[in-house]
């Protein structure tokens, strides 16, 4: 089963957490809730030596997968298959022509006093794949795949399925 297979699913699956044994350092985070996840439920779990972090539903639903660069979080660089085979060496260009055209695109910012690098969007019709890029050109920083409907800004018109 692909990893994006498992959004959407609930966590007690037994095909979910067969799939999830390839990655036997996820733990629950202790206490590292918002305000605003507090009100909806919202758990995580996170491996830091598989570079990989799990948004789930109070109920057990996986909302979204965080898959990390090197060091990103102190952890270490997510050890799966990323999105079109790519690898956080990859750059926007390289994204782009394996997964296609973006269904959004933001070119490098600053927020908060950091820098951040180009970031690209990719609409599936059950989720969406989000790529954030070094502000240095130096490659990937974060691959995101989160389920439609947590997708801030996103038409759910297209999100069934």
């Amino acid at each position: 089963m692909d990893l994006f297979e498992l959004l959407g699913k609930n966590i007690a699956a037994p095909e979910v957490a067969q799939r999830l044994a390839d990655y036997p350092g996820l733990r629950p985070e202790p206490g590292d809730t918002s305000a605003d996840d507090r009100a909806i439920g919202v758990k995580y779990l996170r491996s830091t030596r598989d570079g990989l972090l799990i948004k789930l539903s109070d109920e057990g639903e996986i909302l979204a997968l965080f898959m990390l660069s090197e060091g990103k979080d102190g952890g270490s660089e997510f050890r799966g298959e990323l999105p079109g085979k790519l690898n956080f060496a990859a750059e926007p260009e390289d994204a782009i022509r394996v997964l296609g055209t973006p269904d959004l695109r933001r070119e490098p910012t600053s927020y908060g006093g950091h820098r951040l690098g180009e970031f690209l969007r990719f609409d599936r019709p059950a989720y969406s794949i989000h790529i954030q890029f070094r502000a240095d050109h130096d490659g990937i920083d974060l691959i995101t795949a989160m389920v439609a409907r947590q997708v801030p800004g996103r038409s759910h018109a297209n999100a069934s399925g």
